[in-house]
């Protein structure tokens, strides 16, 4: 089936949380957020910290929304479902609609981490990826550095295919290697027993 007529939920919702699309107005929030964080996320999102201002924030959080309509980029703020509290986000990005595989990733506002929140977030998108998105494989990347990260792979029962060394760089010039973790559908399909 062609991307465009995929029939896709307006968000994603779990015990805790909401996942959705952003929307027009949601600069201000995301700014905060990006400011809040800014030390943190330096260390493992690079283009987060290139925001400067409100402004900015607003213009990006309306390119992804476009990005979400066209069916290119899936970013969705991470809302806590009791205080409606944007505390991070996860986008999912095509690799290939073709097969269709995709790549996840996500950041956290620091003080929610180790609350198994990012954990049920991803959980929920993998519903959203092999179900409504008809995915054959998903796949994170993270940086090796970011042992938060690559333990909610390996929570989430990504399997682990390999290390790419010098894979991206950090500042002018430290280089840090990306672990990468994959899981298909029939992994899937045997887990998501458990998550009911």
């Amino acid at each position: 089936m062609h991307k465009m007529l995929l029939e896709i939920p307006s968000e994603l919702e779990t015990k805790r949380l909401i996942l959705r699309p952003y929307q027009e107005g949601d600069g201000k929030a995301f700014f905060s957020l990006l400011q809040n964080n800014h030390e943190h996320l330096r260390e493992h999102v690079d283009e987060a910290t290139d925001i400067k201002n409100e402004e900015e924030a607003e213009i990006r959080v309306r390119e992804l929304s476009s990005d979400w309509l066209a069916r290119n980029r899936f970013v969705m703020v991470i809302l806590e479902k009791e205080s409606h509290t944007s505390i991070g986000q996860i986008w999912i990005e095509p690799v290939n609609w073709n097969v269709p595989s995709f790549e996840i990733g996500w950041f956290l506002q620091k003080d929610r981490e180790g609350k198994g929140i990012i954990t049920e977030a991803v959980r929920r998108c993998l519903i959203f990826l092999f179900e409504d998105l008809n995915a054959h494989k998903v796949v994170v990347k993270a940086r090796e550095t970011n042992v938060r990260s690559f333990r909610v792979a390996e929570r989430c029962n990504f399997v682990k295919e390999g290390l790419l060394r010098d894979h991206a760089r950090i500042g002018d010039n430290e280089w840090v290697g990306l672990l990468c973790y994959g899981m298909l559908k029939s992994e899937y399909e045997i887990l998501k027993k458990d998550w009911d």
